[in-house]
């Protein structure tokens, strides 16, 4: 069965298959590595996009390790999860450091660099040494789960153990094969073994592996996997202060364990969980909220009264993956310069702001209210 499945799965690659993303057919495990990171949880039209002028800007390991880190979470500004980026840069650091600046060429020995798990080492593996080792993202999962009719709990150690095993076992018999069939298994599971609309259950019911599929004899597709009822997600609020002196605007350079961890972002109040009785904007005496940020023990009288103008802009909200976030911006005009006390506090021209790491939310934010 497992020959015939990545026979099966080959052959369809070579009419149905993605064609032309910028890593692909490159031996070199670096390439390989960035797109297989930048590919997490991020969508492949974003990456066609970013992925490029990633690799411009850092085109070997060595130009990666040698970079500083602020210059890696500029490049990444926008993608999200940023633990990604840092653990990059680790990574690069790693491998110019104890391989010489050559990756290991087994899926076991990548699994030990940072950031790199089972899957991803798997990936690099097969691409780049054509190693017969196994993948198993989000895609693959559904894939292997429909084939084989698994329907207990993804979570559990024992159902991972053994779709891990059946991914295993379906594997090509020869090791040349191992590009092309998992580029195929991550391409089908993308484009046709789909979450939803699974080519199966189409029209023309074109799937090849229909014939052996167990959920499709079993009529078991839309249930495999189970899904699980997604918990309401909470919601948190906060107060961002776009401080500005002329042409010059304060950022905060955020702790590298907080959420939007090394990125550069506005002046804050902490995160609070959404209460149920809103005060509205009007209500809120802005310079007392200043207090509550980083800036508390920095601030004089004098730098208060230095304030011309408080400006209230329209509430932001961002969603991230486990949690909401509502933002009420407020723009302070100040006639003398505020102290930066601590290295974490940078002015910054606003013509430069683009430079810098900015999370998604306040970069958009900044483009609109920076002029």
């Amino acid at each position: 069965m497992g020959f015939r499945f990545s026979q099966a799965l080959i052959r369809w690659s070579k009419q149905y298959g993605r064609q032309g993303l910028p890593w692909q057919g490159h031996k070199d495990p670096y390439v390989i590595w960035v797109s297989e990171i930048m590919l997490q949880q991020t969508q492949v039209s974003t990456v066609i996009e970013r992925y490029p002028l990633f690799m411009r800007q850092f085109p070997t390991v060595k130009a990666l390790a040698t970079a500083d880190l602020d210059a890696v979470m500029a490049l990444w500004s926008g993608l999200g999860y940023y633990s990604r980026a840092r653990n990059l840069h680790r990574c690069a650091q790693e491998v110019m450091a104890k391989y010489a600046g050559k990756f290991p060429n087994t899926a076991q020995e990548l699994e030990t660099l940072p950031g790199i798990g089972r899957s991803t080492a798997g990936a690099i593996a097969a691409f780049a040494f054509e190693e017969r080792a196994p993948i198993l993202d989000a895609n693959v999962k559904r894939v292997i789960s429909r084939f084989f009719g698994i329907t207990s709990d993804q979570q559990r150690n024992k159902t991972v153990q053994l779709l891990w095993e059946r991914a295993g076992a379906i594997l090509p018999k020869s090791k040349s094969q191992m590009p092309l069939y998992t580029q195929a298994l991550m391409d089908f599971g993308a484009t046709w073994c789909t979450p939803k609309t699974a080519k199966c259950l189409s029209q023309d019911r074109s799937c090849p592996m229909m014939s052996e599929c167990k959920a499709y004899e079993l009529g078991l597709v839309n249930r495999i996997p189970a899904k699980k009822k997604k918990k309401p997600s909470p919601i948190f609020t906060t107060h961002i202060f776009l401080i500005r002196h002329h042409d010059e605007v304060l950022l905060e350079k955020r702790p590298v364990k907080a959420i939007w961890g090394g990125l550069y972002s506005l002046i804050e109040t902490p995160w609070e969980p959404l209460a149920e009785k809103i005060i509205h904007p009007k209500s809120i005496d802005v310079k007392d909220l200043l207090n509550q940020t980083c800036l508390a023990n920095h601030l004089s009288k004098n730098d208060i009264d230095s304030i011309v103008s408080i400006e209230e802009s329209h509430a932001i909200e961002h969603v991230f993956s486990h949690r909401r976030l509502q933002m009420q911006p407020w723009v302070i005009h100040l006639k003398r310069k505020w102290p930066c006390a601590g290295a974490s506090l940078n002015w910054v021209c606003t013509s430069r702001l683009m430079e810098y790491g900015l999370p998604q939310p306040i970069r958009t934010f900044l483009e609109s209210n920076s002029r």
